[in-house]
């Protein structure tokens, strides 16, 4: 196992270059013929912020319940935001052999490598809406705490926990278009039971808050939110911080154990 990590990481740096000029390509054709160009990476995710934001604050009233002196705007977009990312590694980042099949079979390009350079063109565009609300911050008066400095730590733990899943899930949706279509299924499920919409530690049942600390998406929600809005050291807060590094533990151990099973299998079945 610990030969199939340091094969990874090799990889990963001989391919460097390669994989970040991929992410800007993957960009790019994402955007390709449309008028507003690059606008477009940032106009839905901006138009669901708002939706969410009228129905939520303005129709719910559910910025009462949040208990904090910053607007409920940003408590919002803390959680939308890394969500957006999150949903795509969930979708096309858990199935991306299938989308690069040019990758696998005719250049032969390093399996892991495809799951990373995917990872780094959404990764981008995520660190960019980041910006904006930083920025949007400090124009509307809201003061960022010395607790604003653990968002690297989370951006890089988020970063890297989602291109492990992407390893371990990737082999199992290229042999099994079932195993895909579960994966799309579970997205809206994940987004209505995972807090990024409501604050779970409103929620007085205790086995639901065991349950929950270990879920990622959970986390990431709630770490961002910590830097942010709340103004906690993530590490600080075990019952959340702990089991996020149990399931960080067992997801890079089950990728390095499919990527080393199946990756051969991967190039045969696409």
């Amino acid at each position: 196992m610990l030969a199939t990590l340091r094969e990874i990481f090799q990889e990963n740096w001989e391919w460097r270059r390669q994989i970040l000029n991929l992410a800007v390509i993957d960009l790019h054709k994402t955007v390709r013929g449309a008028v507003l160009g690059w606008a477009w990476l940032f106009i839905k995710p901006l138009t669901y912020i708002a939706v969410f934001w009228f129905a939520l604050d303005l129709g719910l009233r559910a910025g009462d319940s949040t208990g904090g002196d910053y607007p409920y705007i940003l408590w919002l977009s803390a959680g939308l935001i890394p969500w957006f990312f999150m949903q795509s590694m969930l979708g096309t980042g858990a199935n991306v052999y299938r989308r690069y099949p040019f990758l696998v079979n005719r250049i032969h390009f390093p399996l892991s490598a495809i799951s990373n350079f995917y990872a780094l063109a959404e990764f981008i565009i995520f660190l960019c809406l980041m910006a904006g609300l930083l920025v949007l911050c400090l124009i509307a008066g809201v003061h960022l705490t010395i607790y604003a400095l653990q968002l690297p730590l989370i951006w890089v733990l988020m970063y890297f926990f989602w291109v492990c899943f992407s390893v371990m899930v990737s082999p199992l949706s290229a042999l099994s278009k079932d195993f895909s279509n579960l994966l799309k299924a579970l997205s809206t499920p994940l987004f209505w039971i995972s807090g990024i919409i409501y604050n779970v530690a409103n929620m007085n049942i205790p086995l639901i808050h065991q349950i929950m600390a270990f879920n990622p998406i959970t986390f990431f929600c709630t770490a961002q939110r910590a830097a942010l809005c709340d103004h906690f050291w993530i590490w600080d807060n075990p019952g959340i911080f702990v089991p996020f590094l149990l399931v960080f533990v067992l997801t890079a151990v089950a990728a390095l154990r499919n990527y080393h099973k199946l990756r051969k299998d991967v190039a045969d079945v696409i």
